[in-house]
């Protein structure tokens, strides 16, 4: 089974999980890119605009269901032995059925919620949809492919209890892979059929009904897929051993102690985490709630393609990072020492000066070159739309959602239950606050796309605001013993000399090039990037020296 150590050995056992996941979402996402720059010449806004919100039942329901329990999960700590010892930091079958226990409440609380909230916006849809050929099948696929994620969950949360990355890294790379192709090989088929020969009366209505199924049966067949090889993989190594079963299984410690299915400080602490993501989702996700009510189908499928186009280096580095970062800080800090505690806070610095830095490259060249890179990559259909402006907008969104990611998987790895509340009672605060934004920018203002982007970037700073704000504090204490007592911003003075550079590249930039319209101007911007990123290197040669001999060193340890 397998054992943590708190100290750099686990650090570096993290990277590497970190690392496994980086390149999972690097192979998936280009996959995904490359099927959808395909299919985007075959399809209209308005089917990119459904397809989103059947994305969006998906999501949401998953959320609710599962995210609070794959948080909790991670604080579990070793079962006590009968003799009242534990195994050390070895995870016995006793530990792996307490996860695989709270891993039952997901299923429990998804199957309702998947029913009810697909029930509830399907009644709101508009006729037209509902009209549309294969469009009630589509929805029967979406429910099924939730109920099937929703069965693989078990197996999800045992591994990474285990912080076992390779499973799960290969399991989503082949699911979404058969998914993609599902989707692209139906569409392509259909237009083939119909556009081929010209002999066949094309009908819109039916070609959006194949589009939508197409998206649905993709679903499907990625969900079906992880069930399927996290069943395989369970008959193959966890039940010839007995580990867990797949079903609840009430446990007793020693003879004489009350039998249980859930630790009772867990529960508590998964409704407390419960609470606080509710309004989390609603502002994370609370663009598609605003894009629903508020945009037209045509600027909610504009929007989803700024979504998957504009997010790309958020899904394929950030996100890996804030999921390990989040699984190493919880694992670790299972038991705070200060050890553990200093260098979970070095981890914390470290990955907020390279997000930064990385923050001032987006925020220099992206709006200016992301509009003549994306132009290559659209068809014909989106020509007349906004998205080529919008998209410059969203490329400032970028920062503030990456910094404020690993900012909350801060605060969710180290927060007492008692700070999660607070936080919570703040987070409704910032709800209040976004859509107030939304409605004064979109409906008053009739700003669009631009308010909501707008709204979201207001809502990523005071979410940031509140989490630095807890950090600086726990900063402060960690060090209060010590001459190191400081802000927790001090330790990004070289950052100043960076973000001048970038204030006098953004500037020459505008005044000569503007926005770049040739293959010129575009190789211009690459040289002044290169130049930028050389200042940055040479300002931290020192930290980045002393990371590479710390991981060094921790790889000799560990050998």
């Amino acid at each position: 089974m397998a054992k943590f150590d708190g100290d750099e050995s686990f650090l570096i056992k993290s990277t590497k999980g970190a690392q496994l996941l980086m390149f999972n979402q690097i192979f998936t996402k280009a996959v995904t890119f490359l099927l959808n720059n395909l299919l985007i010449r075959y399809l209209s806004p308005r089917v990119f605009g459904i397809n989103a919100f059947l994305e969006f039942l998906i999501s949401t329901t998953l959320f609710f269901s599962r995210e609070a329990i794959r948080l909790s999960t991670l604080r579990i700590k070793p079962v006590k032995s009968a003799d009242g010892d534990e195994e050390g930091d070895e995870l016995d079958s006793k530990t792996l059925q307490t996860v695989v226990n709270f891993a039952s409440v997901s299923i429990a609380i998804g199957i309702p919620l998947s029913i009810a909230l697909i029930a509830w916006q399907c009644s709101n849809l508009n006729e037209f949809f509902l009209s549309l050929p294969y469009f009630k099948a589509a929805i029967l696929l979406v429910w099924l492919s939730i109920i099937c994620e929703l069965l693989s969950e078990p197996f999800f949360i045992v591994n990474q209890f285990i912080l076992n990355y390779e499973v799960r890294s290969r399991f989503e790379t082949i699911a979404v892979t058969l998914g993609c192709l599902m989707n692209f090989g139906i569409v392509w088929l259909h237009e083939k059929r119909f556009n081929g020969s010209g002999s066949t009366l094309h009908d819109s209505a039916k070609q959006e009904g194949i589009a939508i199924a197409a998206f649905a049966t993709s679903k499907f067949t990625y969900s079906l897929a992880l069930l399927c090889c996290y069943y395989y993989d369970y008959f193959c190594k966890f039940r010839p051993n007995g580990t867990f079963s797949v079903f609840p299984v009430k446990l007793q410690i020693s003879s004489g102690t009350q039998a249980y299915y859930l630790q009772a400080d867990i529960l508590q602490h998964f409704r407390k985490v419960y609470f606080q993501l509710c309004f989390k989702h609603l502002l994370t996700e609370g663009d598609k709630l605003i894009i629903n009510s508020m945009c037209s189908v045509e600027e909610q499928g504009i929007y989803s393609l700024l979504s998957n186009y504009g997010s790309l280096v958020t899904r394929l580095l950030f996100a890996p990072i804030e999921e390990s970062l989040r699984l190493f800080l919880t694992r670790l800090l299972s038991v705070q020492s200060n050890k553990n505690l200093r260098l979970s806070m070095e981890v914390l610095i470290n990955l907020t000066r390279f997000y930064l830095y990385l923050s001032l490259l987006i925020c220099v060249f992206g709006p200016t070159n992301s509009s003549f890179l994306l132009q290559f990559l659209i068809g014909s259909k989106w020509s007349s739309t906004s998205v080529l402006d919008t998209i410059r907008i969203y490329c400032f969104y970028l920062p503030f959602l990456s910094i404020n990611g690993i900012f909350e998987a801060f605060f969710q790895s180290v927060a007492s239950g008692e700070q999660i509340l607070k936080h919570s009672y703040a987070m409704m605060l910032f709800s209040g606050v976004f859509l107030s934004n939304c409605w004064v920018l979109i409906s008053y203002f009739g700003m669009s796309l631009d308010g909501l982007i707008l709204s979201n970037i207001i809502n990523m700073v005071l979410r940031i605001a509140y989490c630095y704000w807890f950090i600086n504090g726990f900063y402060k204490d960690l060090f209060l013993e010590t001459s190191d007592r400081k802000s927790f911003l001090l330790n990004f003075k070289n950052l100043k000399v960076a973000s001048f550079a970038s204030i006098c590249i953004a500037l020459a930039n505008f005044y000569f090039i503007g926005t770049v319209r040739n293959f010129k101007h575009l190789a211009i911007n690459a040289v002044a990037a290169l130049g930028l990123l050389c200042l940055i290197l040479y300002k931290e040669r020192q930290q980045i020296r002393a990371l590479v001999q710390q991981k060094s060193f921790a790889e000799q340890k560990e050998f």
